[in-house]
């Protein structure tokens, strides 16, 4: 499984990271065949977001804390400190970690842009 990381580097540039999750294959429940499972990822909550038609558009900005973001619908590019730009539609997870330096560029592509924010614990 894998997911796109932003974050900071010492320079304070953000930058993307790809990461491909450890999978193993486990028993999860009778009835289901055994399924590849990563290890459990802390989470403390989750908040729909969406864009409304018509918002200005974003500017550059840093992560508010150290969260996840799935997007729902539409699609966004994202535009990290050192120029490169990437693009991401419903189902794909984003680990935002960059919540100092630079930060980064959000630019919905579509009027119905909408997202999962799952905050990670402190």
């Amino acid at each position: 499984m894998r997911y796109v990381r932003i974050y900071s580097e010492d320079s304070g540039d953000s930058v993307f990271e790809d990461v491909d999750a450890a999978m193993s294959e486990r028993h999860i429940v009778d009835g289901v065949p055994p399924l590849l499972v990563s290890e459990p990822l802390p989470v403390s909550a989750l908040i729909f977001v969406e864009q409304r038609p018509g918002d200005p558009d974003w500017e550059s900005h840093v992560a508010p804390r150290r969260q996840w973001v799935m997007a729902l619908r539409g699609r966004v590019a994202i535009t990290v400190s050192t120029g490169e730009r990437r693009e991401f539609g419903p189902g794909e997870l984003i680990l935002l970690e960059d919540t100092e330096g630079e930060g980064h560029v959000s630019t919905p592509l579509s009027e119905d842009f909408a997202f999962a924010m799952i905050p990670v614990p402190s």
